[in-house]
This record gives structure tokens, C-alpha cells and sequence, in this order.
């Protein structure tokens, strides 16, 4: 091999390396992405590490959000179940409403309630793990994978086991959470649980201005059983081994698909709504 085409070819590799575009496939993607820090057994999960949150605020007319959507499914690649993502159809409402060209009504009260109270002021924006509120917890797509690295990157502050049931006579689910915590803290912690749906077929609108009729809209924020923003577990402080618990009863629209539905766990501090730890699991084991 001559001189010169060693040269390009240790070009050719630098410039392969260099470029922080995530395209598909993703890189880690397969049946065994890192950094998974939940284990499921069944109707349970038992935490092992840190898992972030990844909120995504998003609209079926609005035609950038599938880019968003595709930042998403990089994270899901990249790191398993050390990411939970809720996608939230929520904010300008030439954004979200409804049409003739775009029937399904994703919106809901509690998600318009954090999107108010967030400030998301257009689409698409997101949070990961709430950080940085008040004054810039509004994140763009393009910086949630280097966010979730750093978050991963630091101590895991509290654990959650999970268990589920489902009645599907009377459509009611059942949640027992028990959240044990690994580092003390100096201010008060809440509890949010909500309800998420995913495989939803309906129109969205594209980045190329079309309409796909057959958009799958995944991780849709449906409900908030304890209220947008949770129930409070400890109103000052807590101390590392700390353990607290909590039963959630939920009664699922019937129009929701069962067995595309997750709860999600958030347990985070009052102070400044920084999200310690998440969790999901299936509602129908």
C-alpha cells in the first residue's frame, strides 16, 4: 500500500468517528443494549442502577417532531432500559389539535399542566430528568443523547421495585411501588406515576411536509394516577436506606391497547423537580 493511500484511509477513519449524527442503525441496537439497569421478572422490576428520564413534547402537526421521535429510539438503542421515555402531546395547539386530516386526540389535562408549567412554548422540546428548572429546563432533540450520558454517568440516588397486575374483565390495573433510597437528601421527594401507550397508528405530519397515515406513535403520555405532578413522600429530607411504598389502582380507557401499555415511575426532589430515578413496567405482565 503506497504512502498516500494510508493517508486517506486514517482520514477516511477520523472522519467516520467525528460525526454526532445518530442515524438507523443505531449504534448498541440489538436484543442486548448497554447500560440496562432494570431487570424484569414477570409482573416485577428490580432496579440495579440509574435510569433517566426523557420527556418528549411533541404534536401530530408538527412536522419536525419525528425527528425527535427518531432521538428517542436512538436512546431506547443505545441504552435499554436505563432510559424512559414519555412522548407528550402537549403545547401549541396548531401543533397538537384535532382535524379532519388528523382525527386522534392525543392531548390530555395533566400533560397540558406540565407543558404550562415547563414552559414548553414550542415543539419539539423536551426535559431529561427535569433538570436545570426554572430558567432552561427546555432541551432540544439534538442534545438528549449527551445529556443521558452524563446523567447516567453519575451515582444512582434510589432504586424501585415494581410489581403489576391487570384485571381485564373490569380493565383495572394495579401498581406496587417500593422506592428505596441509595443517597441521603436534603430536600423533600415526590412521588409521579403515569400511564403511557405505544403502537398508535394515526396521521403525522413528516419533515418533507407529507402526511404518513400509518405513523406509529409510541410512548404516548395518557394519564397521571396520582395527579400531574404526584403524591409527596417525604416533606424535608430523607436518609440513605430509606424505603418507601405506595399502591396505584388505575381504570384504563377501554380504547387503549392493554398490552401496549406501561407505567412509569418518577421519583423526584421538590425542591427543584430534578428527576432522581425512573422506572416502567408493563401494565399487563
Amino acid at each position: 500500500m503506497t504512502r498516500l493511500a494510508c493517508f486517506l484511509l486514517i482520514i477516511a477513519g477520523l472522519l467516520s468517528t467525528s460525526c454526532d449524527v445518530i442515524d438507523e442503525p443505531f449504534k448498541g441496537g440489538g436484543p442486548n443494549p448497554i447500560d440496562t439497569n432494570s431487570i424484569i421478572q414477570g409482573d416485577s422490576l428490580i432496579q440495579t442502577g440509574r435510569v433517566v428520564l426523557v420527556e418528549d413534547f411533541t404534536g401530530h402537526r408538527c412536522k419536525n417532531c419525528p425527528k425527535a421521535g427518531k432521538a428517542i429510539k436512538a436512546l431506547d438503542s443505545l441504552y435499554g432500559s436505563s432510559v424512559v421515555s414519555l412522548a407528550i402531546h402537549a403545547g401549541p395547539s396548531n401543533f397538537t389539535g384535532v382535524t379532519t386530516d388528523y382525527p386522534t386526540d392525543f392531548t390530555t389535562t395533566t400533560g397540558e399542566e406540565l407543558a404550562t408549567f415547563f414552559n414548553i412554548f414550542a415543539l419539539p422540546l423536551g426535559m431529561v430528568q427535569r433538570m436545570d428548572y426554572p430558567n432552561s429546563q427546555q432541551k432540544s432533540y439534538t442534545a438528549w443523547t449527551s445529556l443521558t450520558a452524563g446523567e447516567l454517568a453519575l451515582g444512582t440516588e434510589a432504586l424501585f421495585q415494581l410489581k403489576a397486575s391487570f384485571d381485564s374483565l373490569s380493565n383495572v390495573a394495579v401498581l406496587d411501588v417500593n422506592v428505596s433510597m441509595s443517597q441521603a437528601s436534603s430536600h423533600g421527594i415526590a412521588l409521579a406515576i403515569y400511564l403511557k401507550e405505544s403502537g398508535i397508528i394515526s396521521p403525522q405530519l413528516m419533515p418533507n411536509n407529507t402526511r404518513n397515515l400509518t405513523y406509529r406513535h409510541n410512548n404516548v403520555y395518557r394519564a397521571a394516577p396520582l395527579g400531574t405532578f404526584g403524591k409527596s413522600l417525604s416533606a424535608t429530607s430523607v436518609a440513605s436506606g430509606d424505603v418507601f411504598t405506595e399502591k396505584v389502582t388505575f381504570t384504563l380507557d377501554p380504547q387503549w391497547d392493554a398490552s401496549q401499555c406501561h407505567w412509569v415511575a418518577i421519583l423526584y426532589d421538590k425542591d427543584n423537580y430534578k428527576v432522581m430515578q425512573a422506572a416502567e413496567l408493563a401494565i399487563r405482565p
